[in-house]
């Protein structure tokens, strides 16, 4: 399956790609960090983008500019790279607080900055969780880590290791890997590389060709002529000599066009772009009727969902399991969700309001994911070892995760029907009675979903830790999220909850959901599900449930109003 997946993303990356410029083999060129071989490129955009908060530096690209931080490192003394946005560390730090970013030398002449951080190793040392202050301290010591360790060449690692010095035990024909157990091979693979400060001679010289052919084609620089390799031959020389040394090399570029692709691409970007572009038509074809326009909203919706998917695609490919180990991939899996149960639920009802409601959360959701790399990181990582069971992965997870996107549909649903209450619908109207009929079955679909992924995860929590249910929170907040959906639907049932009861229910209720799907994770901190948890946007979440509190208790206030000035 692997493989066929691999020649179909092949192909879609060889029909986009063009020449390029001589910066694109730089991109492609494969590097080792954190656990796996990654592009440059792929290592460049996320330095910077610890560093700056940005993936770009005056719009120039990250290659370019992490490649400079060692080539010449002074050019980067007195620019203002570093972001600081928590005013408490700055006020410690005794910083302009007015000021976003700081150059590196406030920072190393900083008499403050040694006691913040033995502040943060001393907070470490009781293994508590991090307050946003403390968040960070630790962010701007992972910043001034990683920065001096590019600028002096240690963090950069570009060539494997030769093979007969790490396995002598085990000799193979020449451009084989050893007989070696399934361990060594993958420390082989992923561990053994050498970074650029640490190259033999030989090994240098090659990469300095690089480096040379780089200078060259930066802006502003003169080309002498019969300069030296071009930067593409100049790479390409240097992959050819890594693939002498180690045969694993060849195993780790098969992937890299693919991820380059990835990357320039950005296809959740150009996804919401698309869900945008197809709720304004779609709200346009609500309020017109036309067919020609709802078609056209239609016509987006699909284009927008066939990148959703490809980007997935693409993730799945290149991390060899389902994308929804974090976050950031839960987020764009649950939009995905939410616009698949919204087209299905369109095209049996053609009510409009619905795949409207369901592009909007895809818009909303995508949005987050793509404006908040702090919070929500999008970066490809090995999978924690409780998770490389893809089995018990793709059941659980992908099952809790995607009864979020139906709730998160019902949700969207329930904003739409508290607004047209607000503009004096009733219970009676074919609109409400529609919405209605809507987040019933999306809250219906949520609570089979749900109820089996929780199953799932039992089954799952017996296979890893050893117990069915721990009332671990995660579990707990999972098990509330459902409970209060089913009183939800058994008070629909039973008659406690009419048209607007319902509708203002779906968007109350889903409080549970952020709860169990982000305030476990990033709030509470605790439990045995800690490869989920973050740090970052409580704020923004607080702000976003208390609004449709708010919106909620007001539109209530209309109605009832509303109903005792009917009754006199």
């Amino acid at each position: 399956m692997k493989k066929l997946l691999f020649f179909v993303l092949f192909f879609t990356v060889q029909s986009f790609a063009g020449s390029g410029s001589e910066m694109e083999a730089l991109k492609s060129l494969p590097v080792q960090d954190s656990g796996r071989i990654k592009p440059y490129d792929t290592f460049a955009r996320e330095s910077l983008q610890l560093i700056y908060g940005k993936q770009t530096f005056q719009s120039r690209p990250a290659v370019e500019v992490v490649t400079t931080w060692f080539l010449v490192p002074e050019a980067w003394e007195k620019k203002k790279l570093f972001q600081v946005s928590h005013r408490g560390l700055k006020v410690a730090l005794k910083l302009d607080e007015n000021e976003g970013y700081f150059d590196i030398g406030s920072f190393l002449s900083n008499d403050r900055i040694s006691f913040v951080f033995q502040e943060l190793q001393a907070k470490q040392e009781t293994k508590e969780k991090l307050d946003p202050y403390f968040q960070a301290v630790q962010r701007l010591q992972n910043q001034l880590g990683l920065f001096m360790a590019i600028k002096n060449g240690q963090m950069i690692k570009v060539l494997p290791q030769n093979l007969a010095s790490l396995a002598p035990e085990a000799p193979a024909l020449p451009g084989t890997l050893p007989n070696l157990s399934a361990a060594k091979a993958q420390k082989l693979k992923n561990d053994s590389w050498i970074a650029i400060a640490d190259l033999s001679p030989e090994a240098a010289d090659k990469f300095s060709q690089i480096s040379k052919a780089f200078a060259r084609v930066l802006p502003n620089v003169d080309k002498a002529p019969d300069a030296g390799p071009s930067l593409e031959k100049a790479v390409n020389d240097f992959k050819a000599y890594a693939l002498s040394q180690n045969p694993v090399y060849a195993e780790a570029e098969k992937d890299i066009a693919i991820e380059v692709h990835y990357n320039n691409l950005d296809p959740f970007l150009n996804t919401w772009i698309l869900y945008l572009i197809g709720v304004i038509v779609m709200s346009f074809a609500w309020f017109t009727k036309n067919k020609w326009i709802y078609r056209t909203a239609w016509a987006f919706a699909l284009a927008a969902i066939a990148m959703h998917t490809y980007g997935f695609a693409i993730r799945v490919y290149l991390t060899g399991r389902p994308p929804v180990s974090n976050m950031y991939e839960s987020v764009v899996w649950v939009s995905w969700g939410a616009v698949f149960f919204s087209m299905v639920f369109e095209a049996i009802q053609k009510k409009f309001f619905i795949l409207l409601s369901g592009m909007s959360v895809a818009v909303l959701c995508l949005i987050v994911a793509s404006q908040a790399p702090a919070i929500l990181d999008s970066s490809l990582q090995p999978l924690e070892p409780v998770l490389r069971s893809n089995l018990w992965l793709s059941i659980h997870v992908l099952t809790i995760t995607i009864s979020y996107s139906a709730f998160f549909l019902a949700f969207a649903l329930g904003d739409v029907g508290l607004f047209q209450f607000l503009k004096g619908e009733d219970g009676r109207s074919e609109k409400i009675k529609s919405i209605h009929h809507a987040i019933y079955r999306a809250m219906q679909i949520g609570v089979v979903l749900l109820a089996t992924g929780i199953i799932m995860g039992g089954v799952w929590a017996d296979y890893s830790w050893g117990r069915f249910w721990g009332w671990d929170p995660k579990e707990t907040w999972a098990l509330i999220a459902l409970l209060g959906y089913i009183a939800i639907l058994h008070g629909r049932l039973a008659g406690w909850l009419r048209e607007f009861g319902f509708v203002a229910s779906a968007v109350i209720s889903f409080s549970l959901v952020m709860m169990a799907w982000y305030g476990v994770n990033y709030v509470l901190g605790a439990g045995l599900h800690s490869y989920g948890f973050g740090a970052g946007g409580v704020q923004y979440v607080a702000s976003f449930v208390l609004l449709h509190f708010i919106y909620v208790g007001y539109v209530s206030y209309v109605v009832h109003q509303r109903k005792l000035l009917s009754t006199k």
